[in-house]
């Protein structure tokens, strides 16, 4: 009933022509079972220009799903992930190849691992914690996902995300 009141608000604000209230500096979630999974798909189905995904592993048909969707909406997408999960591929991974959605793996056996877990949408919105986009890190995992819109924060992950593709690209 809250949230309905509060859309309500906000409605009522919009048609007299009221400014929007500024996102929330942060969110936080928590999984087994707190819909983080149902807030990163949220995110990319409101991303419009670009979505930038660095994690170490991908099993999560949903969310492989959702990047193709939006890609098919004229998103840019570009994942990063581990070099050795790439190597070993899977059914997400299948889908983001059937999309041609570019995936570059980084890291090896010999060196570090790729172990980011952050998405940049649109250059605006930033989730990262430890969740991986797994199956079970929704339903079994406990990880946490933080979503920030802090625009320097956002800045900040969208260079490193820069300098890794960049590097996974040599």
């Amino acid at each position: 009933m809250e949230r309905r009141r509060v859309l309500a608000v906000l409605a009522i604000l919009f048609f007299l022509g009221v400014p929007s209230p500024a996102l929330p500096a942060s969110e936080v979630y928590f999984s087994p079972a707190g819909n983080i999974r149902q807030r990163l798909l949220a995110a990319i189905r409101d991303a419009r220009e670009t979505v930038d995904v660095a994690v170490y592993h991908i099993t999560s048909f949903e969310l492989a799903d959702a990047l193709a969707a939006a890609k098919a909406r004229g998103v840019r997408i570009l994942v990063l992930t581990d070099r050795e999960k790439l190597r070993t591929g899977g059914a997400a991974y299948r889908i983001l190849e059937r999309h041609r959605i570019p995936v570059r793996g980084l890291g090896s056996a010999e060196a570090s691992l790729m172990h980011h877990k952050f998405a940049v949408f649109d250059g605006k919105l930033l989730a990262t914690g430890s969740y991986n986009w797994t199956q079970s890190a929704e339903r079994a995992n406990y990880e946490n996902l933080v979503v920030l819109t802090d625009s320097e924060t956002v800045a900040r992950f969208t260079r490193e995300f820069e300098r890794l593709w960049r590097k996974a690209g040599q």
